[in-house]
Parts: C-alpha cells; sequence; structure tokens
C-alpha cells in the first residue's frame, strides 16, 4: 500500500463518514455513492445466458444503451456501415487506414479534396457503393432537420461536391481544413434513402432494419430488445471469422449482463464496473483515452499566491499526478500531459509528436521555488505566509466526470500541505462550476475541456484577456498563425511554440485525458485498446480463454 493510496482512504473516511479501510477502491466506490457489485453470475435465476446459444462458438453478443435502439451511433455503426478511412493508427507518424477510400490528396492550400473509392465494395443488397452515396450522406448530415452528429461538423465545412465518377469524390471547403480520412463519418445508402423525407430522418425504418456496406448485415430486429446480424461473405476485406453478432439493447448494469454471460462486450462503462472486471480473469478492460476532454487545474491569477508564474510552477511540481492515477484506480500507463497539440499530428501519447509530460512531481524543487518567491513558513504553523498572508486558497471540484474531481481534489489537497499549502475544497455542479470558472469567481479550479479541439481552447484562452487574469501577446499572435495555417506541420510548429509559452507561465496545470472504459470476455479476441469495434471483421473466439 503506498502512502498516497492510504493517504486518500484515510482523507475519504474522515471527510465522508465512511469505515476506515485499506481497501482504496471501496472507498471510492462509496464516495461516488455506487455499492460494491456482488458476483451475480450464481444468483441470476432465470437468466438467459450466452453459454446456452448453440452458436455462442461463433457468436459475439455486444450490449448497447437501451435508449439507442438502432446502432446508427457511436463505435457499433462501424459493424454495419463503412467510413471513407479509420484511424489514425497512432503509429509514429499519422496515418489512417484506408476503408471506402482507396487513397485521396488535397490542393496546396487545404481547401479541395479528392478521394478515390474502392471499386468492390457494395450495399448488402447487392449495389454497388459508389462515391454518389458519400456525396448524398454528407449532403444529407448538413440538412437542417438532420444535423447528423457523425457527419454534420464535417457538412459545415464543404462550400460544394462534385463526383466525376463513380469512384471519385471532391470536396470544395469553406476555408483550409484538414480533412485526412474522416475517419468517425460513415455512409449510407443514396438508393433507398434518396426518396424518404429528412425531417423524419430520427425515424426511418431504415434505422431498424439497415442496410449497410460494413463487415456484417441485417438479420432480424426485436424493438428495444436485440438487432442480429451475421458476417458479410460479400465483404472486401473477406468474411469476418464471427459469423454471428447481436446488439442487445439493455438499461442494465453491464457486470450484471456480462458476468451473467448475456452479452461478451460492453463499451463505455463506469468506473465501479472497471474495478469489477479488472478483477474478474475471465474478461479484459480497454482504456482510450479521450483528448476532447482534457482535465486541468486553472489558477486564478487575481488570486495573490497565483499572480507569479513561479509559484504556479511550484504548485504544478507539488502535485503527484501518476501516484494520483494509481491512488484512483486509473490505468498503469494513463499518460500524462504537459501541453495542447495538433490533433491531426500529435493528440495521442504514443506519437512522435505527442505531449510532453509536463511538470514533474518534485516537492524539493516546489519548496526551494516557494522559497525564493518569499513564501515562508516563518512561524512553524505548517502554512507559509508572505507580507502577512498565509498560502492558502478555495479549490473548486467541478462534479460530473471521471475521474471524480471530488476525490482528485482531497488527494491535491494533502499533496499542497506537505509543501506548505493549504487548500479548502469547494465542490460544485458541472454547469454552476462551469459559470463560476468563466466568471473569474473562483481561486483554483479543476475542471475539464469537453468536445474542444485545441484551437477552440487557444480562442478561449488567449483570444482576450482571461476571467482568471492570463493574457499573452504572442500567444495570441501564434492563434491567428495556426487559424490561418492548415498544413498540419506547420501547425504543429506553431502549437510547439505554444507550449512553450505554457511551460513558462503555466496559467493551468495539466491532469489526465479523459478516459472511456470497454470491457469484453477474453473469449472475444483481437480488439485494439484505442478503436475497439472499428474492424470488427479482424476480432475471433477462442472459447478456451475463460
Amino acid at each position: 500500500m503506498t502512502e498516497i493510496t492510504s493517504k486518500l482512504s484515510t482523507a475519504l473516511a474522515d471527510r465522508y463518514k465512511i469505515e476506515h479501510r485499506v481497501d482504496v477502491s471501496l472507498s471510492m466506490r462509496r464516495l461516488m455513492g455506487l455499492a460494491a457489485i456482488p458476483l451475480i453470475a450464481s444468483l441470476c435465476l432465470g437468466c438467459s445466458s450466452a453459454a446456452e446459444d448453440p452458436d455462442r462458438s461463433s457468436t459475439m453478443t455486444i450490449l448497447a444503451d437501451h435508449s439507442d435502439k438502432t446502432i446508427n451511433r457511436y463505435q457499433t455503426k462501424f459493424l454495419l456501415w463503412l467510413p471513407l478511412a479509420s484511424g489514425p493508427e497512432w503509429a509514429d507518424e499519422f496515418e489512417a487506414r484506408r476503408r471506402l477510400a482507396e487513397s485521396w490528396e488535397h490542393s496546396p492550400d487545404y481547401r479541395t479534396w479528392t478521394y478515390h473509392l474502392r471499386d468492390d465494395v457494395r450495399w448488402h443488397d447487392g449495389v454497388p457503393v459508389t462515391a454518389h452515396d458519400v456525396a448524398f450522406s454528407l449532403d444529407l448530415f448538413g440538412h437542417p432537420d438532420v444535423l447528423f452528429a457523425a457527419g454534420g461538423g464535417l457538412a459545415s465545412l464543404i462550400d460544394s461536391m462534385s463526383v466525376p465518377d463513380d469512384h471519385t469524390l471532391t470536396l470544395a471547403l469553406t476555408m483550409p481544413a484538414y480533412l485526412g480520412g474522416m475517419g468517425w463519418t460513415v455512409y449510407f445508402p443514396r438508393h433507398l434513402l434518396q426518396d424518404l423525407d429528412p425531417a423524419d430522418f430520427y425515424e426511418w425504418d431504415f434505422w431498424t432494419r439497415p442496410v449497410g456496406n460494413g463487415p456484417y448485415r441485417f438479420v432480424r430486429h426485436v424493438p428495444k430488445t436485440v438487432l442480429e446480424l451475421e458476417s458479410n461473405p460479400d465483404f472486401y476485406a473477406g468474411e469476418p471469422a464471427i459469423k454471428r453478432v447481436l446488439v442487445k439493447f439493455s438499461s442494465a448494469n453491464p457486470v450484471i449482463e456480462l458476468t451473467s454471460g448475456t452479452v461478451d462486450v460492453a463499451s463505455n462503462i463506469g468506473p465501479t464496473a472497471v474495478y469489477r472486471f479488472r478483477a474478474d480473469p475471465r474478461f479484459v478492460v480497454y482504456h482510450r483515452y479521450d483528448w476532447s476532454e482534457l482535465q486541468l487545474i486553472y489558477w486564478n491569477q487575481r488570486h495573490p499566491l497565483f499572480a507569479e508564474a513561479a509559484v504556479r510552477l511550484a504548485l504544478s511540481h507539488a502535485i503527484d499526478r501518476r501516484g494520483i492515477a494509481q491512488a484512483m484506480d486509473l490505468p498503469d500507463e494513463m499518460p500524462l500531459i504537459g501541453g495542447l497539440s495538433n490533433q491531426v499530428l500529435g493528440d495521442h501519447p504514443y506519437t512522435r509528436r505527442g505531449w510532453d509530460q509536463g511538470p514533474a512531481y518534485d516537492p524539493a524543487t516546489a519548496k526551494r521555488l516557494l522559497d525564493q518567491a518569499g513564501w515562508i513558513d516563518s512561524d512553524g504553523d505548517g502554512i507559509r505566509e508572505r507580507d502577512g498572508r498565509e498560502a492558502r486558497f478555495a479549490l473548486l471540484a467541478r462534479r460530473g466526470r471521471y475521474p471524480a474531481a471530488e476525490a482528485l481534489a482531497l488527494l491535491i489537497q494533502d499533496q499542497l500541505q506537505r509543501v506548505g499549502v493549504s487548500t479548502e475544497i469547494r465542490s460544485m455542479a458541472g454547469g454552476l462550476a462551469r459559470d463560476a470558472i468563466r466568471s473569474g469567481d473562483f481561486d483554483a479550479a479543476i475542471s475539464w475541456l469537453v468536445d474542444q479541439d485545441p484551437l477552440d481552447v487557444l480562442e478561449e484562452w488567449f483570444g482576450e484577456p482571461l476571467p482568471f487574469g492570463y493574457y499573452d501577446a504572442e500567444a495570441a499572435h501564434l492563434l491567428e498563425a495556426i487559424g490561418a495555417e492548415p498544413d498540419p506541420n506547420a501547425q504543429d510548429t506553431l502549437y510547439s511554440r505554444i507550449n512553450e509559452i505554457f511551460r513558462r507561465d503555466m496559467p493551468v496545470t495539466f491532469l489526465f485525458p479523459g478516459l472511456e472504459n470497454n470491457a469484453s470476455h477474453r473469449r472475444i479476441q483481437g480488439f485494439h485498446p484505442n478503436l475497439f469495434l472499428h474492424f470488427a471483421e479482424e476480432l475471433w473466439i477462442e472459447e478456451g480463454n475463460h
């Protein structure tokens, strides 16, 4: 048991009046209002177990949210439909795997993109897939009655489209942009949908009897219960090894569904389920890091303690992020980040262009920097002072995300106390906390960036003086340059300079990326952690993995 883990268990027990145990995971579950979930497989009377299915040796069952009555959203859509490309593959350089598109190129100004499609892909009714289908889908996604989440943002960038031939699509954009393979957007059959009313898009019968072009094709649909798919023998990359897929719609807890054997795979499971599955050798948890939901600490520079960059750097050195990740049972490989980056070229820690890790945990350096800044514990009470003011502040913990902000705040409180800085935790619901941060009504705040790409963040931070007192003219100038520069390599250079300014000024301390957890029974093999169900045709079953 590490010291930081013991501290967390003690702090949670003291703060939330829970029984003190050395099992920090139990304390964490109680903090989040989640009781420990027992083994239920032996208690599930009358459950329909996948083990009783005579086709189990060739069947994969996937749990889907009961509110999503079709699979036209999220990762399960890749069972039926193909994007132009998928990726990036998180290799040393950006490289998307070709899917519908065999190749693509762009004009020097990045405002015209041309895609060359495969000629061996067919819709499941036998009709060839063409560039007309892609153009139709993009036009549909941008329709006012649709604005389909998977492609609406892309559609808004398109000024015009042309289809020179059945396997070539050219997009003219309203502004320079790097599109790459557009890997999250899938496309639908024009010949089946072109006469339907877009106003009824989300109610089309097509979603419950879908016709796709991917590795699996529709068999049957039982409303709010199950969608059955079978392997596509005509799939361009070869028929998948797993012959049958069931998408089960349920509101049941994924722990119950997986441990009872009714499903094999569950996406986007909660933290409590992660604890449970890690302890069960029958299952594997796959982690996908979400770079649009970075967690960080804002330092309000209008507060006397945070007015100097050296102090903000000192506090960053005082925070043991790796120890916090371990104490909160986050993945051992959870990347540490120290800045923003171009999402095209550097949005993953395992690329050469990835983020640096930021200030290393170094309490000795933290103490030295605080001493040099004049914050000294002159009376020996454990709290530093300067000019008659104690080193105290309120730390706002914005609730509603994982990792749990309140538990994170408790750990940070303990670590800052060790270098002579006192912290009072102020827990606040997500919307209220966001308003407080935007108005500058806080000392320091644990929050996150939600669904924002780096350029949006920089516009928010550097476009004008922030409510928490930060502004840098050079960064604002670099922001304008990035907005006008479509070349991702040139953007990468500009981001590197902005991150140098971040390291110098430390207006925020980066903590962790967002975390999406997916779980699977070990009998299902071949998952890529970051792509999960994107390439279902590459999965296979090994019944010996129990």
